[in-house]
């Protein structure tokens, strides 16, 4: 099961490219609709594993530098982060990919060249100059669409490939234990930390005495996947001295796409300047035999509970 959406911001500049200069500039791409302002998936992440960390007690994941590239590595049962987000490093032993899957946030107006002029004379006046830095950044404020996929079927459920030496006899602690220790983790995850790690694990199984598979509870499978779509609708990122607002205006979620096509019938309204309306949309996924939950700012906390007692009911 995969559940897919598309989330219509309304906010200003997300991130920022290299700069020229002085300028710092917009994140740019040319389209065929002209030259449109995106934000990058990995800054999304990052501001929505903050807000995870900071508002709902999501743990920092474990880290490591296999290769020289400083990645996440650990389980699923260590950290929430890691569940959804994977891990870049290639080796069997940590291979995850990630569960969360994001496009960028391209806008559905154009970039029209604004530009800001900014000085530091405040500060300049206290340190008891006349002369300011002078800085110039683009600017610019609109809608963004954002698409996304969760592979459902995949939260709480992690297939390692460790000569963990797991045994039948073994309880959920003691297998614990020896994957950390199979992981070079065992310090990071001491025996009391799997003390509070034990009730996360539904079963851990072994085939062919390497191949290791993780299988959390539906509750904490449920849990992570109802905090994550909570903070997707709440987040801001923190850029330039203030928070940018990332919250969806709109929000449209399936159970039924494979990939989030339903994009297309919305940014064709978007760009025609048509209103929205749920019934054409519901009418478009009628076509294909498909279904859409669409929710506003307003009632998003209750469509968001609808879709996780549909995935992981009670």
């Amino acid at each position: 099961m995969k559940l897919t959406g598309v989330f219509l911001i309304e906010t200003g500049v997300v991130n920022r490219g290299d700069g020229i200069g002085n300028i710092a500039t917009v994140k740019k791409i040319t389209t065929p609709h002209g030259v449109k302002v995106y934000f990058s998936p990995q800054s999304y992440k990052r501001a929505l594993w903050n807000s995870l960390q900071n508002n709902f007690g999501w743990s920092l994941p474990l880290v490591t530098k296999e290769g020289g590239v400083v990645q996440r590595t650990g389980t699923v049962i260590d950290s929430e982060e890691f569940d959804f987000g994977g891990t870049m490093i290639a080796k069997p032993m940590y291979q995850r990919d990630t569960v969360l899957y994001l496009d960028n946030g391209i806008s559905i107006n154009s970039y029209a060249g604004d530009m800001e002029f900014m000085t530091n004379m405040g500060i300049a006046k206290l340190y008891g100059e006349n002369e300011a830095n002078i800085i110039n950044r683009e600017n610019f404020y609109g809608l963004y669409l954002l698409p996304f996929g969760i592979e459902v079927d995949r939260i709480g459920v992690q297939e390692l490939n460790i000569p963990a030496n797991l045994e039948k006899d073994d309880n959920i602690e003691q297998k614990i234990e020896k994957i950390y220790t199979a992981l070079g983790l065992s310090k990071q995850i001491d025996n009391d930390k799997i003390k509070t790690l034990v009730k996360r694990v539904k079963s851990i199984e072994v085939k062919n005495k390497k191949i290791v598979t993780i299988t959390l509870t539906k509750d904490e499978k449920r849990r992570r996947l109802q905090q994550l779509l909570e903070a997707m609708g709440e987040l801001g990122r923190k850029i330039e001295g203030s928070e940018r607002n990332l919250c969806p205006h709109l929000a449209f979620f399936s159970l039924t796409y494979a990939t989030p096509k339903y994009l297309l019938f919305i940014k064709d309204k978007l760009i025609r300047k048509e209103k929205i309306e749920e019934q054409d949309i519901q009418g478009y996924a009628k076509k294909d035999g498909k279904n859409i939950i669409i929710a506003t700012h307003e009632n998003y906390g209750e469509k968001i509970k609808e879709i996780i007692e549909a995935v992981f009911p009670n």
